[in-house]
């Protein structure tokens, strides 16, 4: 929308300058002088003709904007309802399942029908305000095409130019009354136009919002000189600048398993973001092995529509792997029925169950192969003996990763090394190590 109506903004306006040098020069040669009398003062215009035609262009876009005003504000609205609306359907066709399963179909039919009428209102205003542009520049248009004969006229009458001349004075200067009403006759067009540069402006200010804030003095990501992982005098807080967590002298070795314990909403996934690089707000250094594969598993995994050998990849394409490789960790992780789906091209989010996804996330784990393996509660919605099982294959084909991950439950206490408990009433929370039990294997 915005590249097609710049464009044809910009063309129209080009032939509109085009046209007005053209038949400038022309009006102004044929006008001459007018010799205007005010209060007994003599006044010699030159070009009066050329000055007429502007000032009448002038008033009828000065006209024009005062009435087509409102359609900026209104298309902007226009655009943003219709965006709410459609995130709106969006969120119900993905949460379906849920919707029905509470009965919600009329909290949510009363919730789209809100925002659909306030598109429907916003229209009607839109409509409103397009119909009284419509009639001005129609009866501007209707004006114009008798004016520059009425402004010719008394030349004619009085006998200065002959009929021809006039004829040729008055398409002259229809021409450059039309050039100068070039803003009249698009203004439905530039309004439409000015709300799309407003919102993509808007939107562009934002994304460099959130650049100044990622460029701004944060974390320190740097290499350990080893192989482990250290947290050191680490403030993790939240986008209004409040403490949310403090992590000194942490640190976690290759084939360490690392359990993450606290309260919900104490800040256990801002620190795995903090350390995979995605969250910018804090202070402290985050050291991690060179040249580390870092790898962060959230509790609903990210599955693409499309080919399963390809969800199973990503974000590599699956001809980075064997077939053999991905029958493989398809078995391993106990999905061996998906193996005869690998070329089959589906909405897998909607096809497999939240345990299976996160099952085929592990089994991408075990493709990927990483050097860091950060879990947040990436297998909550499995059976325990599943997920000690699943654990335990981690630490079988991934011996030497660092593996910190989120949970609460009590079952992964002995699948772990080391805890860190976030200690503490309220935020800031301490972020403090212990030794656990030797885990299972």
């Amino acid at each position: 929308m915005f590249v097609s109506q710049t464009i044809g903004v910009g063309i129209g306006l080009l032939g509109t300058i085009v046209s007005l040098a053209s038949f400038s020069v022309i009006l102004w040669g044929l006008s001459g002088s007018y010799d205007l009398k005010l209060f007994g003062t003599s006044l010699l215009i030159p070009g009066y003709l050329f000055w007429a035609a502007l000032i009448y262009a002038g008033v009828g876009t000065w006209l024009a904007h005062l009435i087509g005003k409102p359609l900026v504000r209104l298309n902007f609205d226009q655009q943003r309802y219709e965006a709410d609306f459609r995130v709106d359907l969006v969120r119900v066709r993905e949460n379906a399942e849920q919707i029905a399963l509470l009965r919600g179909e009329p909290a949510e039919e009363r919730r789209l029908t809100g925002r659909f009428s306030r598109i429907r209102e916003n229209f009607f205003a839109l409509m409103g305000a397009q119909k009284r542009l419509t009639w001005f520049s129609a009866g501007y248009n209707q004006i114009s095409t008798i004016f520059p004969y009425v402004v010719v006229s008394p030349a004619y009458f009085s006998g200065a130019i002959l009929l021809g001349p006039m004829m040729q004075t008055a398409s002259a200067f229809s021409s450059v009354q039309s050039s100068f009403s070039f803003f009249i006759s698009s203004y439905s067009t530039l309004a439409e136009w000015t709300a799309v540069v407003n919102r993509l402006t808007g939107f562009e200010a934002s994304m460099a919002a959130v650049k100044r804030d990622a460029n701004a003095p944060a974390f320190r990501h740097v290499q350990s000189g080893g192989t482990e992982v250290r947290l050191a005098n680490l403030d993790v807080r939240l986008p209004n600048g409040s403490a949310l967590l403090h992590a000194q002298g942490i640190s976690a070795h290759p084939g360490e398993r690392v359990l993450v314990t606290g309260p919900s909403g104490a800040g256990k996934t801002t620190l795995l973001r903090a350390i995979a690089g995605i969250w910018p707000f804090g202070e402290g250094e985050i050291a991690l092995p060179e040249q580390a594969r870092l790898m962060i598993l959230p509790q609903r995994p990210y599955i693409p529509a499309g080919r399963l050998d390809a969800a199973l990849s990503y974000p590599a394409e699956p001809e980075a792997y064997e077939r053999a490789q991905f029958e493989d960790v398809l078995t391993a992780v106990g999905l061996p029925a998906l193996v005869l789906r690998l070329e089959e091209a589906a909405a897998w989010p909607h096809v497999l169950s939240l345990g299976e996804q996160q099952r085929l996330s592990i089994a991408r784990v075990l493709l990927v192969r990483p050097d860091v393996l950060l879990l947040d509660e990436a297998t909550a919605a499995l059976d325990e003996p599943l997920e000690a099982r699943l654990y335990a294959l981690i630490a079988q084909r991934l011996p030497k990763v660092v593996l910190l991950s989120i949970g609460h439950r009590s079952t992964l206490v002995a699948l772990h090394d080391t805890a860190l408990a976030l200690e503490g009433a309220q935020s800031p929370r301490t972020l403090a190590a212990s030794r656990l039990a030797p885990a299972a294997a």
